[in-house]
């Protein structure tokens, strides 16, 4: 009877070992910039999708390419919402993106009243260098032949409200900004000069970015973690009040009408396929520096595996399906 007793309950706590849920993966995400485009990350976020899927996400805020990156090299961080930028021109790393956010070039150049076209501008008001704006406003002056640094000067002063500023105080004579702030600088009477949204150029500006060794170790850690943001997508389409607050929140802005631009302007993939076609003009212009890179496999800079593993089980057609959204 005593061992008939034992066995029971041997048999009973060996269930609720296997029962018992793994520990959830501790990840830090860095982000860098209070633009519209991480509307998805912060839904992710405040609609606890990443519990869902097993993992403790931290949101980290870093201002700047340069220190963002070293958040990973430092093991600070796990994962980075990056532009191609970054892990195209930092190899030591040995940065991977297996993700994105974005289809196309979203920038947009805004200017004092008066001016009315690029070729008047001579002081243009940026983030940061080596930023996914300080990128956009070179490709696009030198499409209308400037030079930047030369014939046009990049100013950094920070988040897209301190470059709307610096236009009305006359500090700059343009600022680079995306939506929604795209709709903030046309309430204060500022000329769209330049949309690199109208080229239809195949880009993204964030993408989902580790370091390969962390990567290889965690590898069921970033499957986890894409699954929630591919959710996090389907889940800020369906839900479009509950997103509009989080966009809010984050920016830090009341305005209906500009939160709205949000949902106009931007068309978030629901199968973020880190194809190379997305970061193709990123390796050429670093390459225009650093002409290794020009030789570089593009491959080697992102790994698409991990959404064709979600898109091949069926994972997103069965939430397209379920919150019915395109």
């Amino acid at each position: 009877m005593k061992i008939a007793r034992y066995l029971w309950l041997l048999s009973l706590l060996l269930e609720l070992i296997l029962l018992k849920p793994a520990t959830a993966a501790n990840i830090n995400v860095v982000w860098t910039s209070e633009v519209g485009q991480f509307a998805p990350l912060w839904v992710t976020k405040e609609a606890k999708l990443f519990e869902k899927y097993g993992n403790q996400v931290q949101l980290i805020f870093i201002q700047g390419a340069s220190s963002a990156a070293a958040a990973l090299s430092s093991g600070d961080a796990q994962v980075g919402m990056f532009s191609p930028q970054v892990v195209v021109s930092t190899p030591g790393l040995d940065l991977v993106m297996f993700g994105r956010l974005g289809n196309t070039m979203d920038n947009r150049i805004y200017a004092r009243k008066g001016i009315k076209s690029l070729k008047e501008v001579k002081r243009i008001a940026i983030s940061r260098f080596g930023s996914n704006a300080d990128f956009a406003a070179r490709y696009l002056l030198q499409r209308e032949g400037l030079r930047p640094d030369t014939d046009v000067a990049l100013l950094q002063v920070g988040n897209q409200a301190n470059r709307i500023a610096a236009v009305e105080t006359a500090n700059a004579d343009a600022a680079m900004l995306t939506p929604p702030m795209t709709l903030q600088a046309r309430k204060l009477g500022m000329t769209l000069i330049a949309d690199a949204s109208k080229l239809g150029i195949p880009y993204s500006s964030l993408f989902f970015v580790s370091r390969r060794p962390y990567m290889t170790k965690n590898r069921a850690d970033l499957v986890n973690f894409t699954k929630a943001m591919i959710e996090g997508v389907h889940y800020y389409k369906a839900n479009k009040e509950f997103s509009m607050k989080v966009i809010g929140k984050y920016m830090k802005i009341e305005d209906r009408e500009v939160i709205e631009e949000n949902f106009r302007e931007y068309d978030f993939p629901l199968k973020p396929y880190p194809a190379k076609e997305y970061f193709a003009l990123p390796i050429q212009e670093v390459g225009k520096k650093d002409p290794k890179v020009l030789k570089e496999d593009p491959e080697r800079f992102a790994d698409q595996s991990l959404v064709k593993e979600l898109d091949a089980s069926g994972f997103i057609d069965k939430l397209t399906q379920e919150y019915k959204v395109k």
